[in-house]
């Protein structure tokens, strides 16, 4: 049994409560730093309006319904902005964790995709229990945001599988992997430690050119151009076109 997007457990199971009035909830204190990048929600819309962008998202559902049917799931497909937000946070955490001072299985992930409210962010961060809490590398790293978006796409460009992995069909999957597209374990993903939802839903076909795609697709790929505050917490990010 594995949470949705939201983190949410699929099950009648219903919870005991603690007490018949509680007044207490068990709850642990982390102190820790982040950085949040926050995408255009006009950019991504366009990007979505993309025929190429369209087909390849197709392909991702037709195998996320596969998937759904294996597991007698009555989830919904969680939609292109959350593979691309998702995968791009992965190729982000590998870039981070070179500089940071923080191994990739510290650094964890909270996607923002909601297509309704066309708010799309990524919220990257590290904590712990300890009072003295963390040292600061991740934040440091926010004044280099530009940097790092630039190794995370040419990261995702090249799989150590390719071009088996940059040619795999979620939707015509001889492995089952119904849940990704172009991603395997030389390219996109990470600890489950660090990933939200256990290494699914990526496909880095969505975020950068890859091998085996149209020259349309690969020239019209995703570009994420940063643009950093004064304040490194500050740090957003826009999604261009073109």
């Amino acid at each position: 049994m594995t949470p949705d997007i939201e983190g949410e457990y699929e099950t009648d199971v219903e919870r005991a409560e603690i007490a018949l009035d509680p007044a207490w909830f068990p709850a642990v204190e982390n102190r820790g730093e982040g950085l949040f990048v926050q995408l255009r929600a006009t950019a991504v819309m366009s990007w979505l309006a993309r025929p190429a962008v369209k087909q390849r998202l197709d392909s991702l559902a037709i195998g996320y319904l596969h998937w759904a049917k294996e597991r007698k799931s009555l989830r919904l497909f969680p939609g292109g902005p959350y593979v691309l937000l998702h995968t791009l946070s992965h190729l982000l955490i590998q870039s981070l964790a070179m500089r940071c001072g923080y191994p990739a299985s510290s650094i964890r992930e909270r996607i923002y995709a909601d297509t309704e409210a066309q708010q799309f962010g990524i919220l990257l961060y590290t904590g712990s229990p300890d009072a003295d809490g963390t040292l600061g590398g991740l934040v440091q790293q926010a004044r280099h945001i530009e940097d790092h978006l630039a190794q995370a796409l040419r990261m995702g460009a090249l799989s150590s599988n390719d071009p088996v992995c940059a040619q795999h069909a979620p939707g015509e999957s001889l492995e089952a992997r119904w849940l990704h597209g172009a991603a395997c374990h030389g390219c996109a993903p990470v600890a489950e430690t660090s990933c939200e939802i256990r290494n699914d839903f990526l496909d880095r076909a969505l975020v950068v050119p890859v091998l085996g795609r149209s020259p349309d697709s690969r020239r019209r790929a995703v570009r994420c151009i940063a643009r950093t505050r004064s304040d490194p917490l500050q740090v957003q990010s826009a999604c261009a076109d073109g």
